[in-house]
């Protein structure tokens, strides 16, 4: 069942974007057909280079404009920062935390981060993007909620950021009031061995790398030593889109004590190929089989789960595993919202465009003092860089629950 959830959200879903417009195509497709005519009439090389060169960005505008993957041009840069980490290549040294963009009047800040890791989780460099809320600087003893945002394959960290706006997205419907502020993370969740781009969020038992350890023994222990966000699980989201929307479920189910909320986009229900190659035995993929385990697998009575379907993959294998799974947890109590996008598939147009959804699904879910925050609109004055002080261990109140959505 679609939700129908108040504005500003539904109007943050799917804007316009400079290359995602239909003229850009329209104008290279234009490009192509005077060289291909011009080329004809002259036969040089030079026009047969251009038309070709012209057929080449026209087929990239046109793919870009139906997956969403650049939605403009300042993604580029985040997507070169990422790869450029992986590759050694002007990469700060572990621990670095650079300002990507400043927070101004009504937005929040961006951070590139290069978190530690040990050397015998066998992960490469990486980047792990941050946004911290407007105001973030303006209340130094205060704590946020957490939203972990897991990538799909192939992927990278920078995907939330830069092909979901999330940033952008973040700034809108905080400002506005339509979610309480959150700090958002998103980490790179790709590893080394045999399956290097498609980690499904596991260790490996095959040589490669250690994901798992990663997120929990190591990534979110550093969010909460060097970010102000808060430490309980009522107030931790975690979301993921493709083979991330997998690790999602299957992370946050087989770890309830972390999460609460999990924000699921176009999820699959076992680890696939990439599992049977990070993992060495039948049996060690079974472990992490969600469409198996879901109906055995211990619930904490609070859980919420957000599960986004696209359109066009309503009769595929995927979206019916996600509704099933879905079902599942509903029947033993979970809290379930399944929403179908109408028109879209398996790109980051569909994630994007269910992304301002999950986020007031999840700020429903929020603990009643999180969720009073989203009454009034808010308005901050940008200042200047602060260090963040360590966050102490917070005492919650009592759960609460919203209505069950189905």
């Amino acid at each position: 069942m679609v939700s129908s959830v108040r504005s500003p959200i539904s109007r943050l879903a799917d804007p316009p974007r400079l290359l995602r417009a239909r003229w850009p195509v329209a104008v290279a497709a234009g490009l192509t057909a005077a060289g291909v005519l011009l080329g004809r009439r002259s036969g040089g090389r030079r026009w047969t280079l251009g038309t070709g060169g012209a057929l080449a960005l026209t087929t990239a505008l046109a793919v870009n404009r139906y997956v969403g993957y650049v939605p403009t041009p300042g993604a580029v840069g985040m997507y070169l920062a990422s790869w450029s980490a992986r590759l050694h290549r002007s990469t700060p040294p572990p621990g670095t935390v650079r300002t990507w963009r400043q927070a101004e009047d009504g937005s929040g800040r961006v951070l590139a981060a290069q978190v530690p890791v040990p050397r015998e989780l066998r992960l490469p460099a990486s980047i792990t993007w941050v946004w911290t809320p407007p105001g973030y600087d303006d209340e130094p003893e205060r704590r946020y909620p957490l939203l972990l945002m897991l990538h799909g394959t192939p992927g990278s960290s920078a995907d939330w950021f830069a092909a979901a706006e999330v940033p952008r997205l973040l700034d809108e419907l905080v400002t506005s009031g339509a979610i309480p502020p959150v700090v958002a993370v998103a980490p790179d969740l790709n590893g080394t061995g045999l399956s290097w781009l498609d980690t499904e969020g596991l260790d490996s038992t095959t040589g490669g790398a250690q994901i798992e350890t990663f997120l929990w023994q190591v990534l979110l222990p550093w969010v909460q030593q060097h970010l102000r966000v808060s430490d309980d699980r009522r107030r931790r989201m975690l979301a993921g889109f493709s083979a991330g929307g997998f690790a999602a479920l299957d992370q946050g189910l087989r770890h309830p004590e972390l999460f609460a909320t999990l924000l699921t986009f176009e999820p699959y229900g076992d680890p696939g190929l990439g599992g049977r190659l990070m993992l060495r035995t039948p049996e060690e993929w079974a472990e992490h089989d969600v469409s198996s385990y879901v109906g055995d697998v211990p619930l904490p009575p609070d859980l919420g789960v957000f599960v986004d379907i696209a359109g066009h993959a309503r009769g595929r294998t995927n979206g019916q595993v996600a509704r099933s799974i879905a079902g599942v947890l509903r029947a033993r109590g979970a809290q379930v919202l399944v929403r179908n996008e109408p028109g879209h598939d398996h790109t980051w147009v569909m994630a994007k465009h269910g992304l301002p959804h999950a986020l007031a699904f999840a700020a429903s879910r929020l603990p009643a003092d999180e969720r009073r925050l989203t009454t009034e609109p808010a308005r901050h004055p940008r200042r200047p860089s602060a260090q963040p002080a360590p966050p102490a261990r917070e005492p919650g109140p009592p759960p609460t629950s919203a209505p069950d959505a189905a």
